[in-house]
């Protein structure tokens, strides 16, 4: 599993590695076998001696990926209640103990090559394995995906008031979480990568989760893809804990009951990695970005390089980094001109990789924060070409610049 992760991580840092090597890696993907059933009855039960008096565990999962896998089943309140439907992650055997050991060799190897060829260190190979396994350890615990759960359901209180922006997560199903098994409720919804690929065959409608027939591709469209964007938006400035792997895959949506109509909810899944700034690194952010904002790509450049955590000596071309990231500011920017054109991903990109041929160091928090606007915005533009970050994202922007929350 450490394989395919680190090769799903390398291709998410493209101030580390050329794009060469992040293109080549972005089509990886983990082929993962299923573990056995009676391996997932031993987990439970070292995690849950009486599980069996409470929880019911389909034979089959629904999914499988390089750390866990997941199976559909019920939970009971008591022998006599009816049972509820809840999802069960289960951690594969001894994936804890392969990526320890996957780490370790992989710590050996760049230590000793650091020692043999000491220009090797100027690759920073050791800063990366730090970044990789900061990455790596949250997905294998259970518990840390529990919590942060936990704290995106309190962030967003619309199950508990009905109020705000209609987004749900899963709920966490104590006290059945341990290191290596979470339960939680099972929500059924529709992924929105189904949603994308009606609109990319050009089909007219769909059928979506809690609707009775089917509804037209751009009703839906548009709806979910602005619910995706505003949710994205308050996790970044307002709450400052983002989901960290917001891929179509982990997005989901369906209708429900409202009154006498019925409302679109978004889902979100798999919160093991979650991005939460620091002050220092908040700040740099939000300058940064509001830099961005008013074009004043001199400014963006200059912050780049002032505030990296790297040494200024290692940096190649000082001037000529600011210079280029002043360039690609006004040249993208300047786009705005034309409704729709502004790419706030591709401006964020191009500007990780002239950080990784000038050797400017970034922070890791903002290099996650980067690919997941990326990421975002790709989604977004997918369901409407004309949407543009920049512009939903300055109401929350110029609040958080005026009332400096770090």
């Amino acid at each position: 599993p450490t394989a395919v992760k680190f090769a799903q991580w390398a291709s998410t840092r493209p101030d580390l590695l050329p794009s060469s090597v992040c293109s080549h890696l972005t089509v990886l993907q983990a082929d993962v076998r299923a573990h056995h059933y009676n391996d997932t009855v031993a987990i439970l039960t070292d995690a849950f001696p009486n599980w069996r008096e409470v929880l019911e565990v389909e034979r089959e999962p629904i999914g499988s990926g390089c750390i866990a896998q997941v199976y559909r089943g019920c939970i009971r309140d008591s022998p006599s209640s009816p049972g509820r439907p809840v999802a069960l992650k289960v951690r594969h055997p001894q994936v804890a103990e392969k990526m320890e050991l996957d780490l370790l060799v992989m710590r050996a190897g760049v230590d000793a090559l650091e020692r043999l060829f000491p220009v090797a260190r100027y690759l920073a190979m050791s800063e990366a394995l730090d970044h990789f396994e900061a990455f790596l350890r949250p997905q294998a615990d259970m518990r840390i995906e529990a919590d942060h759960l936990e704290v995106f359901s309190q962030n967003f209180d619309y199950e508990r008031t009905g109020e705000g922006l209609a987004v749900r997560f899963p709920k966490v199903m104590r006290p059945y979480v341990s290191e290596a098994v979470l339960v939680e409720s099972y929500e059924a919804a529709t992924p929105i990568t189904t949603l994308l690929n009606a609109a990319s065959k050009g089909q007219d409608s769909l059928v979506v989760e809690g609707l009775e027939g089917t509804i037209t591709v751009e009703a839906c469209r548009d709806v979910v893809g602005k619910l995706s964007m505003d949710t994205f938006l308050k996790m970044l400035f307002t709450d400052n804990f983002v989901h960290g792997d917001l891929h179509p895959g982990n997005m989901h949506f369906r209708f429900v009951p409202d009154g006498a109509s019925r409302k679109l909810e978004l889902l979100l899944f798999d919160a093991g990695l979650a991005v939460e700034l620091s002050p220092r690194d908040r700040r740099n952010f939000v300058e940064l970005f509001h830099a961005i904002a008013m074009n004043d790509g001199n400014l963006v450049g200059q912050l780049m390089l002032e505030r990296s955590p790297g040494h200024r000596e290692q940096v190649i071309h000082e001037e000529d980094f600011v210079t280029g990231v002043a360039k690609l500011v006004t040249t993208v920017r300047g786009q705005g001109i034309a409704l729709g054109q502004v790419r706030i991903g591709n401006l964020l990109e191009q500007m990780l990789r002239m950080a990784c041929d000038h050797r400017v160091k970034l922070e890791t928090s903002f290099v996650n924060i980067a690919m997941s606007i990326i990421v975002v915005e790709g989604v977004g533009r997918q369901m409407n070409p004309l949407v543009d970050v920049i512009v939903a994202a300055k109401p929350l922007l110029i609040e958080a610049m005026a009332q400096r929350f770090w």
